[in-house]
């Protein structure tokens, strides 16, 4: 099995290296976030950090796997109408901090555009609440989505926009089963807006 797996990994590398198609570089970027929950406000800002690689497979197919900082932010914002019907609602900030690792398959539509799609999975670094450490059993401990987007590669240079859809619910089991009037799901929506570039390729 160790031999075989070394195989692959040396054709996949002996590949890249023939296309000319590894490259790492680093990139940042702009989040819009929201979750599918009546009582947080939608397209909160935040951002993404990160590095990402570049592994190609093909004349225009590549692997894009990344490691990325990110932030999830959850703004609640009850209307007055809302504040009377139900005191016990009150607005609410959570920034949630994610260590996100995305792998992502690329084709190359033409020269500079590229589509990409893949899935993530992202582990829970800390949370806050209004500035404050919240209990940790607010939320879950990791999430899991799917990624699609493109980007366009400018000779190292790139710009990129991605939609990032959770695939679990957020929010820990024991919070929601505290909770009973919140039926919600929890899942949440994510665009990214980004620019990077490639340290060096191969």
């Amino acid at each position: 099995m160790k031999k075989i797996l070394l195989f692959l990994i040396s054709m996949i590398v002996l590949n890249a290296h023939a296309q000319n198609k590894f490259a790492l570089g680093i990139k940042l970027g702009q989040n819009f976030s929201s979750v599918n929950n009546v009582n947080v406000d939608h397209n909160s800002a935040s951002f993404h950090l990160g590095a990402t690689a570049q592994i190609g497979v093909g004349p225009s197919f590549s692997i894009a796997p990344e490691v990325i900082l990110t932030q999830t932010k959850l703004e609640s914002n009850p209307s007055v109408l809302e504040l009377l019907g139900n005191s016990a609602l009150k607005p609410e900030t959570y920034h949630l901090n994610y260590l996100a690792i995305p792998v992502l398959a690329q084709y190359k539509v033409f020269k500079s555009f590229i589509v990409q799609a893949g899935p993530q999975y992202s582990i829970l670094l800390d949370q806050k609440k209004d500035g404050q450490e919240a209990a940790r059993l607010a939320f879950n401990s990791g999430e899991f989505a799917i990624v699609g987007g493109a980007k366009i590669d400018l000779n190292g240079f790139f710009v990129y926009g991605r939609y990032v859809i959770g695939m679990n619910n957020i929010r820990s089991a024991n919070e929601l089963s505290n909770n009973l009037g919140d039926q919600s799901t929890w899942k949440t929506r994510q665009w990214q807006l980004g620019v990077g570039f490639s340290l060096f390729n191969y």
